[in-house]
């Protein structure tokens, strides 16, 4: 069973993904970009997406998903919109860990039915992004057979625009003793869809807050990518090449709770899914020296 929506076409050939990329995609670098004598160089770490969640003020996301239904985000939409962001579901909340921060509570209930709640940041250029956030596990946590995503950088399959597997996951996976992973998908020679797991070698603590720090390097026909990927400071994983399909549009960014084979419930008893985020950040790193 898979922790996906529908596949991206298998059909499609290498040849049909540079053509939806485009000569201009072929052409993109991500650094060193030529410029007009005497221009300045643009700046390096650019800040281009935070929440806090210290400000009731929600406009720096662009969507929410509620088992599936995916209401818009505008500027000056607030935390407090029902509509929106469901008190049940979404809640900025004192830090569990008590140091007195706001944080976000994504709760996904155990009733059988629902299954996902996540907040969204639509897609950046291409390019080289840093990504900063913060999971909190609670002790009461259920260690489970099957991807609890926290964490993705959905993409949409080549030329038709159809949702398809997201390239970059992040996600806590296995029962007893649960463990951390990214998730690769990316777009063979023949068209067919690479799933590559990386297990991270950073322990399942719970009760503690977890930092992350995800470099991106979107790869295009033409330029190589790279993930980076650090665990409290330190890196713990680097990957070269591959890292999506190649589509008309980059990934977009979303963050909160999936975990997709509860829609068709049977599980155990158990208590509702909760998982806290806190400090996201993003940085675009387009303009500085190659990772």
């Amino acid at each position: 069973m898979t922790a996906f929506g529908p596949l991206f076409d298998c059909a499609a050939s290498r040849r049909d993904l540079l053509r939806v990329a485009g000569a201009a995609a072929l052409a993109l670098p991500f650094a060193g970009l030529v410029r007009p004598p005497g221009a300045a160089a643009p700046p390096c770490g650019v800040l281009v997406h935070e929440d806090g969640f210290a400000t009731p003020s929600a406009g720096s996301w662009t969507e929410s998903d509620v088992d599936g239904a995916f209401p818009r985000v505008r500027s000056g939409d607030a935390w407090s919109d029902q509509r929106l962001f469901p008190s049940s579901r979404f809640a900025i909340v004192p830090d569990p860990a008590g140091s007195g921060e706001r944080v976000m509570r994504f709760t996904v209930p155990a009733d059988q039915s629902a299954y996902r709640s996540e907040i969204g940041r639509a897609a950046f250029s291409w390019g080289r992004y840093r990504y900063d956030f913060s999971t909190f596990v609670p002790e009461d946590y259920v260690p489970y057979r099957y991807q609890t995503i926290l964490a993705q950088w959905p993409g949409v399959s080549t030329g038709d625009d159809r949702p398809g597997r997201p390239p970059l996951v992040l996600s806590l996976r296995g029962a007893p003793s649960p463990a951390w992973e990214i998730l690769v998908n990316s777009v063979a020679e023949d068209g067919s869809i690479d799933q590559t797991k990386h297990p991270l070698p950073v322990p399942f603590r719970a009760g503690v807050w977890n930092d992350w720090s995800v470099d991106i390097v979107w790869s295009t026909p033409s330029t190589p990518g790279r993930v980076t990927v650090s665990y409290a400071g330190g890196e713990v994983l680097r990957i070269d090449g591959v890292n999506n399909a190649h589509q008309k549009r980059p990934p977009y960014f979303q963050t909160g709770i999936y975990r997709s084979t509860w829609r068709t419930g049977g599980y155990a008893p158990q208590p509702d899914l909760q998982i806290y985020h806190r400090r996201i950040s993003v940085h675009d790193l387009t303009a500085c020296q190659p990772a």
